[in-house]
Formats: C-alpha cells, structure tokens, sequence
C-alpha cells in the first residue's frame, strides 16, 4: 500500500504534487489534510506551506485476488486466476494442472479456499459480497452428479418407503439436493440435520 507526504503553496498544489508522487488518481487514495499552510503576514511573516498526506485506498478485489494467488501458486505455479465483480457477487476462476489438488475430496479444499477469500474481500470491502471459486468446470460436473444422485436416492425412497442419510455436504450441495428431490415427488421431502462438518441431507418418505 503506497502512501506518500506531500507539500505546495496550497492544499490543492500539494495534493497535485502528492498525485504525481504516488502515481495514483485522486479517487484512488485517501487525502488527509496534515497542515492547512498559512499565507503569512504581508506574504512574509508567518508564511507556511501547505502539507496533505496521501494513502492508497485499499482495493478489496485486488487484495483478496492477491491473496488468492499466493495460496494457489504454492500448489500450482502455472495456474491462472480470473476474477468477475458484480453487485454484490465475486466470481474467481482458476484453471491450471493441478486442478484435482485444488479442488480436494468432494471440493473440501475449494470450499476452504472460498471461505477464507471471502474473509479477506469482506474485511477491506465497503459492501459485503458473496464469494465463489470455481476451478476447470468442477461445480458443472459437481452439480450434474449431485442432481443424478439425488434422483437415484429418492426414487429408492419412493420404493422402500423408508428413510435415507446422505454424506455430509456444504451447504451449497445441500441445496441443489433439496431442490432436486422437491421438485421431483410430494409423497417424499427432506430435511437437514447434525451440524458443522457433519451436516446432511436426510431422504424421507411421508406418512
């Protein structure tokens, strides 16, 4: 983060003087007013310049983006990290050969990754925002086995009339599970259950 002390005949010249210093535009940096100078008596006596001082405003995509990279890069050097800012979403798509690594049992590690980017995006932005790492096309092929998994779970349901615990999923999955069976019979419904680590989807057929 650049910061720079700068000085002119008046704020104005000083804060022009700290812009070129620094490199930056005015809207990309804060400007405090450290003195506000004094003309001096007959331009003589007393005469002081102005001093402001200028700190780069920190960018919460770019920081977060940062961070991202170092952790990615660690694991897989060549990967490449792209990232989207909408209203009140952040996208990143990383894609690289270690995708697999990345993406860890059942998306665990991307998952982590998420979490702890969203962390540091909120902490510097002025407006929270969700965050979602995708890598290669694994939340496609993710969401795809999660639907055709659902399907196979309640149409065993349908037929046993009994109850089934699913494995423990994040919440995002749990979701896509949710839908899938509601949308596909009323004469079964499910439910979430245990908590953290251990939360799951529980398949039921109603009485």
């Amino acid at each position: 983060m650049k910061e720079v002390t700068a000085v002119g005949r008046t704020i104005e010249e000083a804060v022009d003087s700290g812009l070129e210093q620094i490199q930056l535009l005015r809207d990309e940096v804060d400007i405090t007013i450290v003195d506000e100078g004094n003309k001096g008596f007959l331009g003589l006596i007393g005469k002081r310049q102005a001093v402001v001082k200028l700190i780069e405003k920190r960018d919460a995509l770019k920081l977060a983006t940062q961070y991202l990279d170092k952790i990615v890069k660690k694991i897989d050097p060549k990967a490449k990290i792209v990232s989207k800012k909408e209203a009140k979403k952040v996208s990143f798509h990383i894609d690289g050969d270690k995708n697999s690594l990345l993406i860890g049992k059942r998306g665990q590690t991307l998952y982590s990754l998420e979490t702890l980017v969203q962390l540091v995006f909120n902490r510097y932005s002025d407006q929270y925002c969700h965050v979602m790492i995708d890598i290669g096309d694994y939340r496609k092929k993710r969401q795809e086995a999660l639907v055709q998994y659902a399907l196979k779970t309640a149409k065993r349901v349908l037929k046993m009339k009994n109850t089934i615990h699913l494995e423990p999923m994040p919440s995002n999955e749990r979701k896509i599970v949710h839908d899938t069976i509601s949308a596909f019979s009323k004469k079964i419904d499910t439910t979430s259950e245990d908590t953290g680590s251990k939360r799951h989807v529980v398949v039921f057929y109603k009485n």
